[in-house]
């Protein structure tokens, strides 16, 4: 090699990825191959809407990346390189470079980088990460916090929190309340929160039951409090307000006030009424004031798509609503067939658990009974209220499950002692046709009754789960059967039937295969969380991911998500019935960009988890 084929070498050598690659053969042949150009300040290197067939690195100078609209995206230095988007798109590039000031590049030929990113794992695992960033970039450009829906909570606080000692009496709390005009008062004893007075508890409490003014103000108020950390949602706050009927909540970080929200500050922040749709449910007395509230739920749904939520506070809110018809209807039931004979936890499974709810969805629950159960004595009573509580769910709207996996069904209405060993024989004897169909049960949420059913059962389930690793070798090659619909050349995979023969199925090509993947590992660090982005922090905070890589996937369930929900709200606004089948004719360029992007992470991290737990299958 001549003396200036082995400089371009040596300059590229010092760069990522070629400083990876730097033993290759293919190198010394790629170089003859380069070409050298010149280029004055202020010229168009990949014009506007030009069509690219090269990789440029900067040898010296500097370059300005443009947006279609000619906004600058960002500047690039010596050691850089671009054009790889173009051709990993057929040479189609959404973007344009000009220098900034005299600049010497290089060319690279386009089939030199295919060839290379298709045959090195590092040096496509660079441009990969440069995927991932811009996906990021993406994600951070649609984001929008103009709702209630999408702020935080600490965002609703208006002034740091008053409080009192818990030697105080209530004179002395209400002339507090009085100086500060404030509705609420936080009661502390060494400095921590131990309880809650408010406006409301010094009348009904104390004046309308003529306490004297000396009284303790530990006599009225409400010990341990209901809080919520700063890093919560405004719109958790209004479910929580409603669940538990109470106005003011104490708002912690790191364990200490910060302040309190009260309904007044959630009016004056609230633009839309769709969340209170939960206070109605809790007010309807028959099955048929239920139905009609189950009418409004696509607008509730609609309305939140609308205000730009993201995924995460769309399910949550839609998961609150869901369970509010739950407990609704079993608060009903009770009246109907009496008191429980023994203690029972409804739990809900799946999505509803992972509190990921879409607008589209069915029934996914089951029963666990006291060990106190005894089916001659009170199987009776749990088969009619189950019937008609999954019977009734499914006229306000929750379809019953194809699969039967719900409480009406006697396998999934067992005592606690039942499930825990249902649980051990899948983990301990794993069998991946059943996991296949059981995976739902390792997301499970007690919802209605005695919670402390449902907390024992999960804690079973993670320590069987921890110490069993060739369970959790079936549960990863069960995340690897369903592919995201990506084939050669970045192209969809459409799987559609009939109909929907354009179409791919994005929860089944997308958003399952995450929470596949997400749940393995979740199982595998013993996280206690459900939902899936909450697991994803624990998963990270262990360190079973490469850096980054959590965060890869916590971008790609919200990229795919977005569309999916945009896709239903646009079926529900042309009177169709909303489904996951997306077209990929009908979404943006945008979306069908990044969505590829989305797309290729998971395939990355299915091919991460199938050698992450390749133990031997027992």
């Amino acid at each position: 090699m001549d003396v200036e084929l082995t400089e371009i070498l040596e300059a590229l050598c010092q760069h990522a990825p070629f400083n990876e690659i730097a033993d290759d053969p293919q190198l010394n042949d790629m170089t003859k191959e380069i070409e050298i150009q010149y280029v004055r300040a202020g010229e168009w290197v990949i014009a506007p809407s030009a069509l690219n067939n090269t990789l440029f690195f900067i040898r010296s100078g500097a370059i300005e990346v443009l947006s279609k609209e000619n906004k600058l995206i960002r500047r690039m230095n010596e050691g850089e390189l671009f054009g790889y988007f173009s051709l990993l798109r057929g040479g189609k590039s959404s973007q344009s470079m000009r220098t900034i000031e005299d600049s010497l590049l290089y060319r690279i030929p386009a089939r030199w980088f295919l060839k290379l990113y298709e045959e090195n794992d590092a040096f496509s695992d660079f441009f990969q990460l440069a995927r991932e960033v811009r996906l990021r970039v993406a994600m951070d450009s649609q984001s929008s916090d103009v709702s209630l829906m999408t702020c935080p909570v600490v965002s609703l606080l208006r002034r740091p929190p008053i409080s009192a000692d818990i030697s105080s009496d209530i004179l002395t709390s209400a002339q507090i309340m009085a100086e500060h005009r404030v509705s609420s008062l936080l009661i502390t004893e060494n400095d921590e929160l131990i309880g809650i007075v408010t406006d409301r508890d010094l009348r009904t409490r104390a004046v309308a039951k003529g306490l004297a003014y000396d009284t303790s103000v530990a006599d009225i108020m409400t010990r341990d409090p209901i809080v919520m950390d700063s890093g919560d949602y405004a719109s958790e706050a209004v479910l929580k307000m409603m669940e538990r009927n109470v106005h003011h909540i104490p708002i912690v970080k790191n364990g200490r006030p910060i302040g309190v929200v009260s309904t007044g500050d959630i009016i004056q922040k609230e633009s839309h009424g769709s969340v209170y749709l939960i206070s109605d449910i809790y007010k309807q007395t028959s099955i048929e004031g239920l139905k009609s509230i189950s009418r409004k739920m696509t607008h509730t749904f609609t309305h939140l798509v609308v205000a730009d939520a993201n995924t995460q506070m769309i399910g949550n809110a839609m998961s609150h609503i869901g369970t509010a018809f739950v407990k609704r209807l079993l608060q009903l039931a009770e009246e109907k067939f009496g008191p429980p004979p023994v203690p029972y936890c409804f739990i809900a499974l799946g999505s509803q658990a992972r509190e990921e709810q879409t607008i589209k969805t069915d029934q996914d629950n089951a029963l666990i009974l006291s060990d106190k159960y005894d089916k001659q004595l009170h199987g009776e009573y749990f088969e009619a209220l189950t019937d008609w509580v999954c019977r009734h769910l499914d006229d306000c709207g929750y379809d019953l499950c194809s699969g039967d996996i719900m409480a009406s069904n006697p396998r999934w209405r067992q005592p606690l002692s039942v499930w825990k060993d249902n649980f051990s024989e899948w983990i301990q004897k794993p069998k991946a046709e059943a996991l296949l169909r059981l995976s739902i049960f390792f997301d499970l949420r007690g919802i209605y009754g005695d919670k402390t059913l449902a907390k024992q059962l999960n804690q079973h389930i993670r320590q069987e789960a921890k110490q069993h690793s060739g369970f959790l070798t079936f549960m990863a090659r069960n995340a690897n059967q369903r592919k995201p619909p990506l084939g050669f050349f970045r192209q969809f995979v459409l799987d559609g039937e009939g109909k929907q023969s354009r179409t791919f199925n994005l929860k089944e090509r997308g958003i399952a295969p995450i929470i596949d993947i997400v749940r393995v590992h979740a199982l595998a660090c013993g996280s206690d969380k459900l939902n899936t982005l909450e697991r994803i922090e624990d998963i990270d905070a262990a360190g079973l991911l490469p850096d980054g890589r959590a965060k890869d996937l916590a971008l790609a369930l919200e990229m795919i998500g977005m569309v999916r929900i945009r896709h239903q709200k646009e079926q529900i606004e042309a009177g169709e019935e909303p489904n996951n089948h997306v077209n990929p004719e009908n979404l943006s360029s945008f979306e069908k960009r990044h969505l590829r992007d989305a797309f290729h992470i998971v395939s990355r991290q299915q091919e991460f988890i199938k050698f992450r737990y390749a133990g031997k299958r027992s």
